[in-house]
């Protein structure tokens, strides 16, 4: 009788049903040491909190230029909401971003796996809710208590730095959309001590810039961020609409490092305060002489 020789696919699927049926058994009394992140997000979170040496993978995106993760660690990109990856990593504990599939988990869940989902949040609170959850996850709540402290204490520091008057900002998208009230951009401005003039331009969450209002009412200062990652750039836009391009011509433009805010998550800190140098470093420019 002739040997069976099986295939690399069978394989897998055959590793994949021994792993569901025999699921590998958790001290829920230790810290995980394999933690896989699925999202760019889930990667914010991960990195802030868990040990290094404890991260067996960050997501597909952690080599990128959106990515926030350090260079000895962004090799570790393979983590993605897909069942067999989850199953072939074997993690401990996977960490899912807002609007990741959570079935894509639960062959891993059998193997043994814990399974933590961030979720979405547009404020400063949510992503506190967030660290405190998942650092509970991690076993680390200790270090999660200091970063949300550190968090705090810098927003108080950015209260005391204010602008006075406050200089309106607006965001603006490589698609030339912006975000308004609701959105955690928004609440990055107002974290930095500006005025989202989104919101004065009468954008309710992500919208589309009325370019008539925006030419008869420019903002102080225009941000930016995604351009420099693939994305069209900021002269790109300046083709688009001849009011646009008046409005680019005129108003300071700064760049925001899109890695501290692909969601709203720990960076978000780091995004604030660039917002609060550039609104600075404009103020001076416009100061009389």
């Amino acid at each position: 009788m002739g040997a069976f020789v099986p295939n690399s696919r069978a394989c897998t699927y055959v590793l994949i049903l021994m792993m569901v049926a025999g699921p590998a058994s958790t001290d829920t009394a230790k810290p995980p040491k394999h933690i896989v992140s699925t999202s760019l997000c889930a990667d914010a979170y991960v990195l802030e909190l868990a040990d290094p040496e404890n991260i067996t993978s960050l997501s597909w995106q952690a080599d990128s230029r959106l990515s926030a993760a350090p260079a000895a660690l962004r090799s570790k990109n393979k983590g993605m909401a897909s069942a067999e990856r989850l199953v072939r990593l074997a993690p401990d504990l996977i960490v899912m971003g807002p609007g990741d599939a959570p079935g894509a988990a639960n062959a891993a869940k059998k193997a043994g796996a814990k399974v933590y989902n961030l979720q979405w949040t547009e404020s400063f609170d949510g992503i506190f809710a967030n660290m405190k959850s998942l650092g509970k996850a991690l076993h680390r709540e200790a270090r999660s208590k200091q970063q949300i402290r550190s968090i705090r204490m810098r927003l108080q520091a950015l209260k005391t730095q204010n602008q006075t008057p406050p200089l309106r900002v607006l965001y603006l998208t490589p698609n030339g959309s912006s975000a308004g009230k609701g959105v955690f951009v928004n609440q990055a401005i107002l974290a930095a001590g500006g005025i989202n003039h989104g919101t004065t331009l009468g954008i309710t969450g992500w919208g589309s810039v009325p370019l008539e209002k925006l030419a008869l009412d420019p903002p102080d200062l225009i941000i930016t961020s995604f351009f420099e990652e693939g994305y069209p750039s900021v002269a790109n836009l300046r083709t688009r609409h001849p009011l646009l391009r008046q409005v680019l011509k005129k108003v300071p433009t700064a760049t925001i490092a899109a890695k501290n805010w692909v969601c709203a998550g720990p960076g978000l800190i780091d995004a604030a305060e660039e917002i609060a140098r550039a609104m600075k470093a404009n103020a001076k420019t416009q100061a009389p002489s």
